[in-house]
């Protein structure tokens, strides 16, 4: 259009001339200036009119180019300037997966039904693939050293192939859905489960994704220089130091050792195009850029593929023992608990159990029963039993101010292992509990969930949520399990398939009030597709453009974990097809929570 409108111009000007230039007379100079600013006029205004048109067609045909750049200028990516990502076709994905499969060998590919099952779903998972047979990964990988993850990224990220690296199989909140299946690939670190080195005089220990905290333990109760050490976060029975990396997760003990964010001094990353980094050396303290490290925790394998873990060691103490206090109403057990606090003391756990949850335990235990009121559980540790038995006696007085109805406390190694066998078997104990309050004991279904308030607010919480369960009619087929000592509370509600909606409008409910309360709908099981709509009601929507961006920065084709945490595709509807409901029947192995 601008060359157009510029020719037009020109011959405009030329016939003006040739009509003039036939009078036999010189025309004045004022006259000939006249002319050539009429001429410089009419081409500047035909420059300007071009330019006009020019434009208008570009803007009209390039408006998701225009986004795009207005995209990659921003601070943040708001999802409205996405386009949606590109993946492998299935010829695409035959070639680069036969690329793959060069660099592990054929026994490092697994193409059985059962084990690429195993590897995107769970009967205990809170939400399943809506579309099973086609959200699944076509092969499970199982890489052997970084090198060889670096290698497996190089190919997806050239071919576009979709990557959801696992390790334990334990994640609750669909960390696991292949979205983007069937020519997805799953890494898994099975084989990437040795510890790679042992500095106990620095207390630091590194490891690979695929070891798990229980074999970690154990590797060092064996080990001479060992055996006085401990790692702190113990998440469920079954859980690697891949995947608690991951969603940060902690425990029961995390009131005195911490999260996952607070027990780990350096990470391997490989990124989405194969390239390794190494986050940050092994001091305990470093000022030296960004913290990479805090960075890639809780990200959910979205970010970058975590392949070497350097954790963070704690003396053990010399001395531990149980104490277990039980009382009338939750709000006495948090009132103790929060003057307890307010004490200075600090256990090494404090965890609550409902009056419901005590009743599962019972029912599920061939032991001696336990009183059914909302308990709290303590280790108490110390370089003395003098030591820990004071602390013991300061917790009894406190819990004697807010009604007690009995306190107990263990003498020895074996009787902490009973008493404590309660808190640690809640989520088996609750599953098991479904054979005699559902209508269907053949269609036991568990929703294992968690939230985190204030301290202050944890009563309050409990209350609220625990009232409105019961008003939507799951009386006796919920238990709560709290990690008082910081505020995070999970509930588990067992219930049957047709029920699935009903609970997932009470978990909704749930969610709005610790939101309510200053709180978060996570403290440790993660976001992964099931939480992934409370995020922008909880932070804001600009906070999750920014996530997106530091994302798209390292993953800018979406091929790590898609669709975990937050929406990365304008078109994405995946959590209307959650929200119908899927339920995996076949239950066969349960991991204590």
């Amino acid at each position: 259009m601008f060359c157009i409108g510029r020719k037009r111009v020109s011959s405009l000007a030329k016939a003006t001339l040739r009509y003039n230039s036939s009078s036999t007379s010189k025309p004045p100079r004022s006259r000939l200036f006249n002319y050539a600013a009429l001429g410089a006029g009419s081409l500047g205004a035909g420059y300007f009119i071009g330019r006009y048109y020019n434009k208008s067609k570009e803007t009209k045909g390039t408006s998701s180019a225009t986004l795009q750049v207005v995209s990659v200028d921003a601070s943040t990516a708001p999802l409205s300037t996405l386009d949606s990502p590109v993946y492998a076709n299935e010829e695409q994905f035959k070639q680069g997966l036969s690329k793959i499969i060069d660099i592990v060998g054929k026994d490092h590919a697994s193409f059985d039904p059962e084990v690429l099952s195993s590897h995107n779903d769970s009967f205990y998972s809170t939400h399943h693939p809506p579309q099973p047979d086609k959200q699944k990964p076509n092969v499970v990988i199982t890489p052997t050293s970084t090198e060889q993850v670096s290698q497996i990224m190089k190919i997806a990220h050239e071919y576009r192939l979709p990557v959801v690296a696992s390790s334990g199989l334990t994640s609750l909140e669909g960390q696991n859905i292949h979205t983007r299946g069937p020519f997805s690939i799953s890494i898994s670190f099975a084989e990437m489960n040795r510890i790679l080195a042992f500095h106990p005089d620095d207390l630091d220990i590194v490891v690979q994704p695929g070891v798990g905290w229980v074999d970690l333990a154990d590797y060092l109760s064996d080990d001479p220089k060992g055996k006085d050490l401990l790692f702190g976060p113990d998440p469920g029975i079954g859980a690697n130091i891949g995947g608690m990396v991951g969603t940060s997760a902690s425990g029961t003990n995390a009131f005195r050792y911490g999260t996952m964010k607070e027990n780990v001094v350096n990470l391997t990353v490989v990124l989405a195009d194969g390239t390794v980094i190494k986050t940050r050396q092994r001091p305990r303290k470093s000022s030296a850029g960004y913290d990479l490290t805090r960075f890639f925790i809780g990200t959910e394998g979205t970010a970058g593929i975590i392949t070497e873990i350097t954790l963070k060691l704690h003396v053990r103490p010399k001395v531990e023992l149980i104490t277990t206090a039980a009382f009338p109403t939750i709000k006495d057990a948090a009132a103790a608990a929060q003057t307890i606090i307010g004490k200075g003391i600090q256990p090494n756990a404090m965890e609550l159990l409902n009056d419901t949850m005590m009743s599962f335990v019972n029912e599920a235990s061939d032991g001696e029963h336990r009183l059914e009121k909302p308990t709290l559980f303590f280790k108490l540790g110390g370089p003395t039993t003098k030591a820990v038995d004071e602390q013991s006696r300061v917790v009894e007085d406190i819990a004697n101010v807010n009604h007690a109805i009995k306190v107990e406390r263990s003498e020895n190694a074996e009787q902490n292992a009973e008493l404590w066998a309660a808190r640690r078997n809640g989520l088996w104990s609750t599953f098991q509990a479904g054979a005699s309050r559902l209508a269907n004991p053949d269609d036991t279904q568990i929703w294992t969930t968690d939230v985190a308030v204030p301290v202050s607010n944890l009563s309050e919480a409990i209350s609220q949520i625990n009232d409105d369960l019961i008003k939507a009619g799951f009386d006796g087929k919920f238990s709560v399990l709290g990690h008082i000592g910081d505020g995070n509370c999970h509930f588990l509600i067992i219930y049957n398939s047709p029920d699935y909606s009903k609970v997932h409008a009470a978990v909704d409910r749930m969610v709005s009030r610790a939101l309510q309360l200053e709180g978060t709908c996570t403290g440790e099981h993660g976001v992964g597709v099931g939480k992934r709509k409370y995020l922008s009601e909880e932070l804001s929507e600009s906070t999750i453009d920014t996530m997106r961006k530091l994302k798209l920065a390292l993953d800018p084709r979406r091929i790590l974990n898609p669709d975990k945490v937050f929406k990365i595709d304008p078109n994405d509807d995946l959590d209307e097809q959650l929200n119908s409901g899927h339920v995996i029947e076949k239950h066969e192995c349960m991991h204590n929570h």
